[in-house]
């Protein structure tokens, strides 16, 4: 079935399907709807998604009429259309068409299948990119109970469901369930390498809760074994002050990075350099995430790098429009997370300093 995976296809292979569809006479046979099939997961691979997108908004007429609406391929591509959407900052025309395609998998094929699974992770993933992130929490909360009770409490779906619980809840700022999560760490982990990153989370979750300078010396010490945990070491640095070595941590990190990821690297890289006074880099990052419009405009990842634009232009000398903007995602944060969450507080305060 044709969802997503994260290795790029060669562009050699991407190019010969596609010499072999512009030659078909029938694009709709059965072979060429298989290549059809393959020529999509290679663009979601590598991540085309503008291309992505028009050729399963075309593919999926041709799989229905062929396979029928319930087919498994046929649901692989609504699935993957939708994805295509999400990863373009558009979650809201993606939510309905994942939310029906988990249901008819689920209906057609049983819970147990693969598809079905990964079809609830892509609904989570487009909740959370809306910002809608109780949605996203109960879809993940059922996803881990379907796991649980179809597969076990120790079959590996079911705990990287739990480790992307962890990822909401510090969203939302439930640090307290977060460390209840990553306190078992059996519940979690299958790998010493697994274990090793949840151990540097627990220290990211104790920075965040208010002791970031106590868990640079013990992160530092997991850095050194496990040189992926850069990206955990950069956030405890920059919470505690020390924005210049998270700066080049993060610059080391998307040497190798690529897709969303590299994305939100490039967001707090922008927030380590204004932070650094390295005002020129921090505009670039900022804008450059800005450009990709991979979260619709109200997103937190979208008004933290507005914040650092205006931070930066506050720097520059233009205070009432830095305070004009700090004001505006002051407002947008309430909206999302309330007055109490702590992006909320510290996009405050950075109004304050204004």
């Amino acid at each position: 079935m044709g969802l997503f995976r994260t290795k790029p296809e060669p562009a050699d292979e991407v190019a010969a399907l596609q010499s072999a569809l512009a030659k078909a006479r029938n694009p709709n046979s059965v072979p060429n709807l298989r290549r059809r099939l393959l020529l999509g997961q290679s663009l979601v691979k590598n991540e085309d998604w503008p291309a992505a997108e028009r050729h399963y908004a075309d593919l999926v007429p041709a799989l229905t009429d062929v396979f029928g609406p319930r087919e498994p391929n046929t649901l692989a591509a609504w699935a993957n259309l939708a994805w295509c959407q999400t990863s373009q900052g558009r979650p809201a025309e993606a939510i309905p068409l994942l939310e029906r395609t988990a249901e008819l998998f689920e209906e057609t094929w049983g819970a147990r299948q693969p598809a079905t699974f990964k079809t609830q992770l892509f609904l989570a993933e487009a909740y959370a990119v809306a910002a809608q992130y109780e949605d996203a929490l109960a879809v993940l909360d059922a996803h881990v109970g379907y796991c649980t009770a179809e597969l076990g409490p120790a079959h590996p779906r079911t705990k990287a469901g739990r480790r992307r619980k962890i990822t909401v809840l510090r969203a939302l700022a439930r640090y307290e369930a977060a460390e209840h999560l990553l306190s078992d760490e059996d519940s979690l982990c299958e790998t010493d390498e697994q274990r090793d990153a949840i151990r540097g989370l627990r220290l990211v979750v104790q920075a965040e809760t208010g002791d970031p300078e106590a868990a640079i010396a013990p992160l530092r010490e997991l850095y050194g074994k496990r040189q992926a945990l850069a990206e955990s070491l950069a956030t405890v640095l920059l919470k505690a002050g020390q924005a210049a070595e998270a700066a080049d941590l993060l610059r080391e990190l998307l040497v190798a990075a690529r897709g969303r990821g590299a994305l939100l690297l490039r967001g707090t890289l922008a927030q380590a350099c204004v932070e650094s006074g390295n005002l020129d880099e921090a505009e670039h990052s900022a804008r450059t995430v800005l450009a990709a419009g991979a979260w619709p405009a109200g997103h937190p990842v979208v008004l933290g790098l507005r914040a650092t634009l205006a931070r930066a232009a506050a720097q520059r000398g233009d205070r009432t429009g830095a305070a004009a903007e700090l004001e505006s995602v002051v407002s947008a944060f309430k909206a999302v997370f309330g007055d109490a969450h702590p992006r909320t507080v510290q996009a405050t305060g950075w109004l304050k300093e204004c």
